[in-house]
C-alpha cells in the first residue's frame, strides 16, 4: 500500500514523466545526486557503527598489564573497554596513534583513535599514550579507576556514576586549556592531578570532587545522581574549579557562564545610543579576535556541509554561534559604523545548521535553529524555506504551506521551492481524504 500511493504521489509530482524543460532535467539530476548524498550518508553511518570494537576480559591474572595493540582493534578505531576487573593496567600505547584511514572525498588520512569508552570497570588503571581525534574519553559506571593521560592532549572527559576515580595528567599542557571541562555527574570521590608549570610533577594542582558535597540536587525529574557539575582552571585564579552545570539551547554551561550570558543580555537590552562593545566589556581588538574566529568556523562547517559530513558540520556552526554570543547583536537597519563590531552572519550560522539537522533527520532542532535565524533576521528566505520543509517532515503540512507559498512568491522560478510547495499540496491532500473517509 505504501508503494502504491508512493508511487501515486510520484505521478503527481511529476517524477515518472519526461521533463518538460533541460531545466527540469536538471532539477531532476540534483534530486537524483541528493538521493545518491544520502546513501552515502547512510553507509558512512554504517562505516562508523562498524568501526567500534568492544574489549573485556583483558586482565588475565592479578596486576597484570595489557598493551592494547592495533591487532586487538582489527582496525576499528572506536574503542570501549567493557566489563574489566583488576588489579590490572590497560595501556593505549603511541603505536594507535598510527592507526588511521584515508578519506574517499578528499584524500585526507585522519591517524588516531576516535573516541574512548570506559564501562563498568573496577580496579583497574587506564593509560592513555596515544591521540584521541575527538579528544574525549567518557568513563561510566566505574570504580577503584584511574586514568593516566601522557603524551597527547585531552580536552574534554564525562565521568557519570562513578566512585573512587582518579584522572591524573602526567605533564603539563595535556589539559587545562580555556575550553576543557571534565564533565561528572553522580560521582563520588573523584580526584584530579594537574601538573603546574614551573611546579615539580609531585606538586599537582589537586581537587577532590564528589556530587553530594558539591551540592548536587534534584531538579524536576532528574535526580541527584543526574546533577551535572563541569571542573575547569579558573581563568582568574589558575585553580580547580567545580561548578553546577545548566543547558540552555543545547549548550552545556557553567554557573559562572550562565551569569556572565545573562549580564550580556541585560546589558544588551538596555536602550542607549552607544551599543558599540566598551559597553559590553569587550575591547576592540578582542572582538576582531572573535569575529574572526566565528568566520573561520563558519568556513569550516560550509567545507564539511559540502562533503556531506553534517555533523561535523553542526558543531562547526555551533563554535561560531556561541563564541559569537558575547558580541553585540547584528542589525540590518543600523549604519554600519554601529555594526562594525558584530557577527554579521550568525544568523547564516543559524540557518545553515538548520539545513544540516534536516539532513540528519533531526526536525524539530531544524525547526528552532530555523526560527532562532528569523528572530535576528526576519524574512531571510533560506531559513523560511527550511522552516518550512522541518514543518512538512514533522507532517505538519497546514503550517508548511504559507511559508513555501511565502517563500515561492519571493524566488518565482525557484525549482526547489516550487517541488516542495506541490509535495505539501499533495500531503494536504491526502491528509484531507483521509479526515473524509
Amino acid at each position: 500500500e505504501e508503494q502504491r500511493e508512493s508511487a501515486l504521489e510520484s505521478e503527481q509530482l511529476g517524477h515518472t514523466r519526461v521533463p518538460y524543460s533541460k531545466a527540469e532535467e536538471e532539477e531532476r539530476a540534483k534530486a537524483e545526486a541528493a538521493r545518491n548524498a544520502k546513501k552515502a550518508l547512510d553507509a558512512q553511518k554504517e562505516r562508523e557503527q562498524s568501526a567500534t570494537v568492544v574489549l573485556e576480559d583483558l586482565i588475565k591474572k592479578s596486576e597484570d598489564e595489557c598493551v592494547v595493540s592495533p591487532a586487538m582493534l582489527g582496525g576499528r578505531r572506536v574503542v570501549t573497554l567493557r566489563n574489566i576487573k583488576g588489579p590490572g593496567k590497560i595501556v593505549f600505547p603511541p603505536a594507535l596513534t598510527e592507526l588511521g584511514h584515508t578519506a574517499e572525498q578528499d584524500g585526507v588520512c585522519v591517524k588516531g583513535l576516535i573516541k574512548v569508552f570506559i564501562e563498568n570497570c573496577q580496579d583497574i588503571e587506564v593509560v592513555s599514550l596515544c591521540k584521541i581525534i575527538t579528544s574525549t574519553i567518557e568513563i561510566t559506571h566505574c570504580k577503584n579507576l584511574q586514568l593516566t593521560v601522557g603524551q597527547e592532549r585531552l580536552s574534554t572527559l564525562q565521568a557519570d556514576m562513578c566512585t573512587s576515580l582518579t584522572i591524573k595528567f602526567q605533564s603539563v599542557g595535556l589539559w587545562g586549556a580555556k575550553e576543557d571541562r571534565i564533565y561528572h555527574a553522580g560521582v563520588s570521590d573523584m580526584t584530579l592531578l594537574l601538573p603546574v608549570p614551573g611546579q615539580p610533577n609531585d606538586q599537582p594542582l589537586c581537587r577532590t570532587m564528589d556530587y553530594i558535597k558539591d551540592g548536587a540536587q534534584q531538579r524536576g525529574n532528574a535526580t541527584k545522581e543526574e546533577y551535572q557539575f563541569a571542573t575547569f582552571i579558573d581563568e582568574s585564579t589558575k585553580q580547580l574549579k567545580t561548578e553546577s552545570v545548566v543547558r540552555i539551547r543545547g549548550r552545556m554551561l557553567t554557573e559562572t557562564e550562565r551569569r556572565e550570558r545573562d549580564s550580556f543580555l541585560a546589558r544588551a537590552d538596555q536602550t542607549t545610543e552607544q551599543k558599540g562593545t566598551e559597553e559590553r566589556g569587550i575591547d576592540e581588538e578582542e572582538a576582531q579576535d572573535i569575529i574572526q574566529q566565528c568566520a573561520v568556523h563558519k568556513g569550516e562547517g560550509n567545507d564539511a556541509f559540502k562533503h556531506g559530513e553534517y555533523a561535523q558540520a553542526v558543531l562547526f556552526y555551533s563554535l561560531a554561534i556561541d563564541k559569537s554570543q558575547v558580541l553585540p547583536p547584528f542589525s540590518p537597519t543600523e549604519p554600519k559604523v554601529k555594526n562594525e563590531h558584530t557577527f554579521a552572519e550568525r544568523h547564516i550560522c543559524f540557518s545553515n545548521r538548520a539545513a544540516c539537522f534536516l539532513k540528519l533527520g533531526h526536525h524539530e532542532k531544524a525547526l528552532e535553529d530555523a526560527n532562532s535565524c528569523l528572530e535576528l533576521c526576519p524574512g531571510f528566505i533560506k531559513a523560511l524555506f527550511r522552516k518550512g520543509l522541518a514543518l512538512h517532515a514533522m507532517k505538519r503540512y497546514d503550517e508548511a504551506r504559507p511559508l513555501l507559498a511565502q517563500c515561492l512568491t519571493k524566488e518565482p522560478n525557484n525549482k526547489q521551492i516550487q517541488q516542495a510547495l506541490r509535495f505539501c499540496e499533495v500531503n494536504l491532500e491526502k491528509k484531507r481524504r483521509k479526515r473524509m473517509g
